[in-house]
């Protein structure tokens, strides 16, 4: 049994706390044990990082310390929230001086950061620990019929240095979905794209143009839905392409929905019943 411990940020709680029994229920099928971190908080995103730079990494320095604690690795599904943190965490492993700084900020909760705790995201921890014969092996309904559009999503792809594929050539995505036996697209106009969630807040038009450009090329292509293992491109592809003025209506999902799925369990429990653009494919 692997023992991870798991980020929920701000993804997986209030009206999204089922995308978590998601991912436990799936993960439960591969014999991964999923810790919930309870003490942690919002990685402050792009925001915070970008106003205060240091808060930003001593708010993950102390996530992270929450994980060296109980002696457990980080799993982070987020994409932004991966990005955030890992580049948290490759400032106070190279810098000495800063560690020093942000460690006395943490003493006052008794916590240290001693950079002991491996982060993984969803991509590379099925990649590297899980194994995807170990994915192959799990599945009870193979997606043989299901022509799925792999979109990564920017933040685990950019910047290079905290990238957790080949940021030019990605294959993670593609070899889970075809672990669970699905015809795999990865070629369609705006895969590189980015869907465009965190500009909705200012320029809602910027985010539609964006979704117009990558549903359409998915819609293009043929697919049956696109995949994406970030929880707000999820919602970008669910939500926001609610309010173009000519919805594609094309669905998407969350990685660990549609393996859910793959290895046997119902629509509902997997989540795929609960999205705005119906998942019609069986």
């Amino acid at each position: 049994m692997i023992k991870i411990g798991f980020y929920q940020g701000c993804c997986f709680q209030g009206q999204d706390a089922h995308m978590f029994e998601t991912m436990r229920e799936t993960f439960k099928k591969i014999d991964v044990e999923v810790v919930l971190l309870e003490e942690t908080t919002c990685c402050g995103g792009n925001t915070i990082d970008e106003e205060n730079r240091k808060l930003s990494y001593a708010i993950n320095a102390r996530n992270i310390a929450l994980a060296e604690a109980k002696g457990l690795d980080m799993l982070i599904s987020c994409n932004t929230c991966y990005m955030v943190i890992a580049k948290a965490k490759r400032a106070l492993d190279t810098n000495r001086k800063l560690k020093d700084e942000i460690n006395e900020l943490l003493k006052e909760e008794g916590l240290e950061y001693r950079g002991t705790s491996k982060i993984y995201h969803l991509l590379d921890f099925f990649r590297d620990v899980v194994g995807y014969e170990r994915i192959r092996k799990a599945v009870k309904r193979p997606l043989k019929d299901w022509k799925v559009a792999a979109y990564y999503g920017c933040h685990v792809l950019y910047p290079k240095e905290i990238a957790i594929d080949n940021s030019d050539n990605p294959s993670s995505l593609q070899e889970i979905l075809k672990a669970l036996g699905a015809e795999v697209v990865d070629e369609f106009e705006g895969k590189d794209s980015c869907c465009g969630y965190h500009a909705f807040f200012t320029d809602k038009s910027m985010t539609l143009k964006k979704l117009e450009r990558i549903l359409g090329g998915v819609k293009k292509v043929g697919a049956d839905i696109v995949a994406t293992p970030c929880p707000l491109c999820f919602k970008s592809f669910d939500i926001y392409q609610t309010n173009m003025e000519n919805p594609p209506g094309v669905p998407s999902t969350f990685l660990p929905e549609l393996m859910a799925y793959a290895f046997g369990i119902d629509k509902e429990k997997a989540g795929l019943s609960h999205h705005l653009i119906k998942v019609e494919k069986d």
